[in-house]
């Protein structure tokens, strides 16, 4: 039977502007996926003023995302283009047909920088498990320097009862990631953090066969949607889990770091101790 008898004809297809501020467009037909590719593009070229990098000291464009799923080739190289980006997706069943899906997102992966976790309050506190535990930090220790790769995948793995709970959000936000010298409290050093500035929202899927179906997508900058859509992100990025993880259960691959209070107390004692001397 030809393919084109499985094509919806672009009758389906429109595009409109929405809101008050330019380059806001809202997508409905086929290839919505689309939309979000060329917003992706908008952003990273400035096209419009209010996107324009100033104020601070910008390190590039970034993305923070949901879906079921992504394969989509288009979307996949812009996230290239990015400066960080973490996508989060539904988890995945692994027979060998589904572990070979995962090889084009394992190389991106292996090609991008995913996020830097200091660059995010809401995400500071964690790190990677040790030997299935909390991380234990001394007085000594760095933190914040983690990064979380790319593309996390989060939730139940179908097995037997196939009605497990999903990731079904398509969520894209943008932003910028930037760099200062300076701490809130005058303290000198290097401080990360991440602007959200525009939202995107749709029934798509990032994956190819997305742009044959009939969906809708938009670009959104209102504050108050922006800023509930960027938290429950970031949520399901605190819960997410590496693409292949073999957990069946929601088992998130960073924690909250535990303190390694004794050894604070000793370094306190040692800096009193070492006050005392000079006193002397």
């Amino acid at each position: 039977m030809a393919s084109d008898r499985f094509e919806f004809p672009e009758t389906f297809d429109s595009e409109l502007e929405i809101g008050d501020l330019p380059g806001n467009k809202a997508f409905f037909g086929r290839d919505v996926l689309g939309g979000l590719v060329g917003g992706i593009d908008d952003y990273m070229r400035q096209r419009q003023e209010r996107w324009r990098r100033r104020g601070y000291r910008s390190m590039g464009p970034g993305l923070l995302g949901t879906a079921m799923w992504m394969d989509d080739p288009e979307f996949i190289d812009k996230l290239t283009e990015l400066s960080g980006a973490c996508v989060v997706v539904t988890k995945q069943p692994r027979s060998k047909r589904d572990l070979e899906k995962f090889e084009r997102l394992a190389a991106l992966n292996e090609q991008t920088p995913g996020l830097r976790v200091a660059a995010f309050p809401a995400l500071s506190d964690l790190a990677p498990k040790v030997d299935g535990k909390p991380r234990l930090v001394g007085p000594y220790d760095q933190i914040g320097e983690d990064s979380i790769p790319t593309i996390r995948a989060l939730g139940f793995r179908r097995k037997g009862n196939p009605l497990v709970p999903i990731m079904h959000a398509k969520l894209a936000i943008l932003g910028e990631f930037w760099w200062y010298d300076e701490g809130a409290l005058g303290e000198v050093g290097d401080f990360y953090g991440f602007t959200p500035a525009r939202l995107w929202v749709s029934s798509a899927n990032f994956t190819r066969q997305s742009r044959r179906s009939l969906e809708f997508g938009y670009w959104t900058e209102n504050e108050g949607l922006r800023e509930a859509a960027y938290r429950f992100v970031l949520q399901a990025i605190r819960f997410s889990e590496s693409l292949d993880s073999a957990a069946d259960a929601l088992d998130p691959e960073f924690v909250p770091i535990e303190f390694d209070d004794a050894a604070m107390l000793e370094a306190i004692a040692d800096m009193e101790f070492e006050d005392e001397d000079l006193d002397e």
